[in-house]
């Protein structure tokens, strides 16, 4: 087996969590051109943390980080567990449900925005994967806890995947974690946090500020704009306030809103049109010639039905 990392201290870290690892192979992701066509695939939209490998074959994808996907943020990383998920590879999102922020007006205890959770629950049926998400522990003051007590969750993960693999097909492996024990217990956690820990849960059964769903007549930021191409009938119009053509947490937001709102990336039953008030079509047309490679440029035009300029509309074909 070989763990291909972001980082030497997330591949160290992921080698001692269960012994069937310690004779992995460490590598740092390679860069193209070199990069076998599989895990060029996982990494199609961003980089995960871990991509742990079988005879040149992606078989597990991990994302850990310390912090809360609060806010805006949330989606900052959702684009690394799609492209996972759409392989059909087992993913596990390991962080913190809720953690302290110091410093700042918002200094205090931070706590996820639950329509993540949601995200990667359609995720994960859309996409007929198994996507699992670990609770980074806290104490009770909501500090990280760092000692290794926090990765007991991961390494029960761990023995459950590997007690599967080999022995299922790849089909019936996906099917045995998502009906597993360990799920179950992962989903009871998510729900105390739900109960105990978010004031106001309701609040995130509607879209956010930044998104509106209608239908494209009845957005009036699109009234002057040609929406012909559109295939569906309703419209998520997602707000992005850049104004420097950037990709986080914009481009994870925009992927994460098509399995939110939009039924996926593939099979869409809405549409997704960014509306970019503070950039123009001449700085994208700019941009996006200079550097077609770009990961910001290459994501919105994957994710986006169309985008609206600060002066006018460009279809999906003309970005």
């Amino acid at each position: 087996m070989e763990i291909f990392f972001d980082s030497i201290q997330e591949g160290i870290w992921f080698q001692s969590l269960h012994p069937k690892l310690n004779d992995a192979i460490l590598s740092p992701f390679p860069i193209q051109p070199d990069m076998p066509e599989l895990l060029s695939n996982v990494l199609a939209y961003d980089k995960p943390d871990i991509v742990l490998t079988d005879q040149g074959k992606p078989i597990l994808v991990i994302e850990r980080t310390i912090e809360v996907p609060s806010g805006h943020n949330v989606g900052q990383r959702f684009a690394r567990l799609a492209a996972a998920a759409q392989m059909r590879i087992p993913v596990v999102y390991f962080g913190p449900y809720a953690a302290y922020k110091h410093g700042g007006s918002t200094q205090g205890p931070r706590y996820m925005n639950l329509r993540l959770f949601q995200a990667l629950k359609n995720l994960a049926s859309i996409e007929k994967a198994a996507v699992s998400t670990i609770n980074w522990p806290v104490d009770e003051g909501y500090e990280i806890i760092q000692n290794s007590s926090k990765d007991i969750r991961m390494k029960d993960y761990l023995a459950l995947f590997f007690d599967l693999y080999p022995k299922l097909y790849w089909d019936d492996l996906i099917q045995a974690i998502k009906t597993s024990e360990f799920e179950r217990e992962q989903e009871a956690e998510r729900k105390r946090f739900i109960s105990t820990d978010v004031v106001n849960p309701a609040q995130y059964d509607d879209p956010p500020s930044s998104v509106s769903i209608d239908r494209s007549s009845m957005l009036p930021e699109l009234h002057n704009s040609d929406t012909n191409n559109l295939k569906c009938h309703e419209t998520v119009l997602y707000k992005i306030g850049m104004r420097n053509i950037r990709s986080d947490p914009y481009t994870g937001m925009s992927i994460l809103y098509l399995y939110l709102y939009c039924s996926g990336m593939q099979n869409r039953t809405k549409n997704l049109v960014l509306h970019f008030p503070e950039v123009s079509k001449e700085k994208w047309q700019t941009t996006a010639q200079g550097s077609r490679k770009r990961k910001d440029i290459k994501l919105f035009r994957l994710a986006a039905d169309g985008i609206l300029f600060s002066d006018g509309y460009l279809p999906k074909s003309a970005l």
